[in-house]
């Protein structure tokens, strides 16, 4: 059964246009900062396509991002393997999931783990933390302590420092939005998307560029993170928006 798409609900005021701007590749780029990766920081950093870089650096010329494996492509199993595996999926997990063998998920976790050996030590610090104080703290000074056995929230642990990242990130921005730009009137927040409805007069590039500057948020990491946002919108309903760029 087919469900109705409840965003269609929610229309723009006359003379109007909504815009649902959301943070892109946000737990992946939080993730890279927080195990301070090289490789991947740099393919953030550089506007590479960091599925399909990591999709190479896997599989070599085996990797074809458009392949239908089963329900989903090949880029997409990867992306569900790579982050499952980097908030600590078990290689059972990825099996189940992913219909993979056994032999095949273990073998993909020691993979991944060789070339990115900062992943496994960012495993191994929240690990240390939660076994010496339970607490895991975000860059934004935020903290979460938790009362259950280390072994039994260790995943929970390591999803709730990028999830939180990115949650902050994009509240800030919304207020920032709020502040600065008068013309913009903040409607929701969905994790890491921000809704909001703008004059359709303001959709220029002088007028996209003010809500663009006044959304960005700074994750002050030794090496400053600064996740981009993508713009979407619609004269219709929220449930119509479409990819726009910024300029």
């Amino acid at each position: 059964m087919i469900l109705p798409n409840i965003r269609k609900i929610f229309v723009p005021d006359p003379g109007k246009v909504i815009c649902d701007c959301d943070l892109s590749g946000a737990d992946a780029q939080v993730v890279a900062w927080e195990a301070n990766d090289p490789d991947l920081k740099f393919a953030f950093t550089n506007g590479l396509n960091v599925h399909n870089h990591n999709g190479k650096a896997m599989w070599g010329d085996d990797y074809d991002p458009g392949k239908k494996l089963r329900h989903v492509t090949m880029r997409d199993e990867l992306k569900r393997a790579v982050h499952g595996t980097n908030y600590g999926a078990t290689p059972r997990t990825l099996a189940t999931t992913l219909g993979w063998s056994m032999q095949f998920a273990e073998a993909f976790q020691a993979r991944w783990f060789d070339l990115h050996p900062a992943i496994a030590d960012w495993h191994t610090r929240i690990n240390f933390q939660l076994a010496t104080t339970r607490t895991i703290t975000n860059r934004f000074g935020y903290r979460i302590v938790y009362m259950d056995r280390p072994e039994n929230c260790f995943t929970q642990a390591l999803a709730w420092g990028p999830q939180s990242t990115v949650g902050l990130v994009c509240a800030r921005g919304a207020v920032q939005l709020a502040r600065k730009v008068p013309f913009a009137e903040v409607l929701l927040q969905v994790h890491d998307s921000v809704v909001f409805q703008i004059p359709a007069s303001r959709v220029t590039p002088a007028g996209l560029r003010e809500v663009r500057d006044a959304l960005r948020i700074e994750v002050p990491y030794d090496e400053p993170l600064t996740i981009p946002w993508e713009l979407a919108i619609s004269e219709k309903s929220w449930g119509d928006v479409t990819k726009q760029a910024w300029e």
